[in-house]
């Protein structure tokens, strides 16, 4: 088919026509951004924690970021929220709000006898559940966060009997959840806060005092004197005194000394029983809680008394238990020599000693000096031995024991003209027979 010149310059200005107007569309598109970059953008370039203002009605707040969490508690539009952060564009980490608590095991938790309300951790990394109505204890499955030992919780409500948990006030890093669908960001909360004294110092900003109008001279005739204003006379300009540093509240220089009792406290319980002290501590806490406006430091220090004195009783009991051991050590000693006695008294006196007889003065080998000798003879008069005394004392016992039954011991001497044995005397006992 032929094409006129015309015709083909025609379909020309067409296709460039065309092509410029698919690329000036295809430009377009490529910069435009889709409403979550553009917000991504936004949250990116915002100065955190935000103020939030609720939007709608019956807004669930939850233990987590999303809707198969469970729920925590409702806000209605108006109500404002701190945000400390945005996830995915669609959910608001926030501080819980007024009337939130939080779980936590009563395992771990050591309360102040003097003031119930308030409890110290005794263990570490124990774990705080987002609190709910709707949920029991025991399946909340949201942790906010982690305590250890010596932090201080304070309970949201008395306590129930029939749970393991305590119900206490969300501690600091527990946080909960909103839908970004119903909050708007206001603003930083720093800015805000800080335009607030601004806001109330122009409010209550006094009136300037009206300039004094000059009185009328008495004398009609006679103009009044002018007088100078004080305005004219400014004085120069001096250097303002800088403000002194805030100095630390009693409370808190009282809660810092009960963190150092603490940590005193935890090594001492190191040492062995016997060993640990605690009667500085134990003065240095009488003498916080005589001070006056501690605070919460009244309930710490109380607490840690508490605990002092529980770890001293039971250093106090130690020492009776080892006293009593003691105690039974002698008493078993003493039963085990009367035991002992019983059986040498069950033990035949044969036995005991070498002889055992009645005790008779012997004529034989007795010269008129010398020492004297003795001799022993058993029931059917026999003679079982001769005695010869060691020294003058036993010579002085055998005297009192003679014609008395006897037990002797001693060392039998080698005498060829003796036809019995011939016994030199240690030990002369009278045995009692019935």
């Amino acid at each position: 088919m032929f094409i006129g010149k015309q015709t083909f310059i025609f379909l020309t200005g067409v296709f460039v026509i065309t092509a410029s107007w698919a690329a000036a569309i295809e430009s377009d598109a490529g910069e435009s951004k889709s409403p979550d970059s553009v917000l991504a953008e936004k949250l990116a370039k915002m100065e955190f924690p935000q103020i939030g203002q609720v939007t709608g009605d019956d807004v669930n707040i939850r233990s987590g970021p999303g809707t198969s969490y469970y729920r925590c508690g409702k806000l209605n539009a108006g109500e404002k929220v701190t945000v400390v952060e945005v996830l995915h564009n669609a959910w608001a980490k926030i501080v819980p709000p007024e009337g939130s608590y939080s779980w936590i095991s009563k395992t771990y938790v050591e309360l102040n006898p003097s003031d119930p309300k308030v409890g110290v951790l005794t263990g570490d990394d124990v774990r705080v559940w987002a609190g709910s109505d709707f949920v029991e204890p025991l399946h909340s499955q949201s942790q906010q966060t982690k305590l250890n030992k010596g932090d201080i919780v304070e309970l949201a409500g008395p306590a129930d009997l029939d749970t393991d948990y305590f119900k206490i006030k969300p501690p600091a890093d527990a946080y909960l959840w909103l839908s970004m669908d119903f909050v708007k960001l206001l603003g930083p909360k720093s800015s805000i806060q800080a335009a607030l004294p601004a806001a109330i110092e122009e409010v209550v900003k006094p009136e300037p005092a009206a300039e004094p109008k000059p009185t009328p001279a008495a004398v009609p005739d006679q103009a009044p004197t002018p007088t100078p204003s004080a305005a004219a006379t400014p004085e120069a300009a001096k250097p303002q005194p800088q403000p002194e540093p805030a100095k630390p509240s009693v409370e808190s220089l009282g809660l810092q000394k009960c963190y150092q009792i603490a940590e005193q406290m935890t090594e001492e319980l190191k040492k062995p029983l016997p060993e640990q002290s605690y009667t500085a501590m134990k003065e240095t806490l009488t003498k916080l809680l005589e001070t006056p406006e501690i605070g919460k430091a009244e309930s710490y220090a109380k607490l840690l008394l508490n605990q002092i004195n529980s770890y001293e009783l039971a250093s106090e009991v130690q020492r009776q238990l080892v006293r009593q051991d003691e105690a039974l050590d002698e008493i078993r000693d003493k039963i085990g020599k009367a035991h002992q006695a019983q059986r040498e008294q069950a033990v035949p006196a044969e036995a005991k000693y070498l002889f055992v007889g009645t005790l008779k003065p012997s004529y034989v080998y007795t010269g008129s000096v010398g020492p004297k000798r003795y001799l022993i003879m058993d029931k059917n008069k026999r003679i079982l031995c001769y005695l010869l005394g060691k020294n003058l004392s036993i010579q002085a016992e055998a005297d009192a024991l003679t014609d008395k039954i006897v037990g002797v011991r001693g060392t039998i001497l080698d005498d060829p003209k003796a036809m019995v044995p011939v016994v030199l005397l240690s030990e002369i006992s009278p045995i009692f027979e019935e």
